[in-house]
């Protein structure tokens, strides 16, 4: 897609599930760890992730995730603690506006089409959610 998705998400798999659609398996596995704890050392992070989890292979992949500017770092005595540097909530809005803008700023319409059926699928109170959004885009919206 022109342009990204965006900081720290090079590419999206469609064939993946979840955060592995724009991170990599441990990559995701890692930050859900962080985002859950808030902060971890590398020893932390790997005691969340479980014992086949390689402490050489959890802190190249911390410090790739702290170039990528999706986690941050501070040393405390002798080791270093992460963090996120964004909650998982707007982390997950900022990837999803960049794979669906674009889309729609790649294929137009075909891409708003397939919006649409996918939303066909939803419940009716994500439905009415979606009506809601739809308003207030419009200016429409009367609580």
């Amino acid at each position: 897609m022109a342009g990204g998705i965006g900081r720290g998400v090079k590419a999206f798999r469609l064939r993946a599930i979840g955060l592995e659609r724009v991170l990599g398996e441990l990559e995701a596995s890692i930050m859900e760890a962080l985002w859950a704890a808030g902060e971890a050392s590398v020893q932390e992070a790997c005691e969340a992730l479980g014992p086949e989890h390689n402490y050489k292979t959890v802190m190249t992949v911390m410090n790739r995730l702290v170039e990528k500017r999706l986690l941050t770092r501070r040393r405390v005595s002798r080791a270093f603690l992460y963090s996120p540097l964004e909650d998982r909530q707007t982390f997950l809005d900022r990837v999803s506006h960049g794979v669906a803008a674009g889309l729609v700023r790649d294929f137009g319409a075909s891409a708003i089409a397939q919006f649409v059926d996918a939303v066909d699928e939803l419940a009716p109170e994500e439905l009415a959610t979606l009506e809601e959004l739809i308003h207030r885009k419009r200016g429409e919206y009367k609580p």
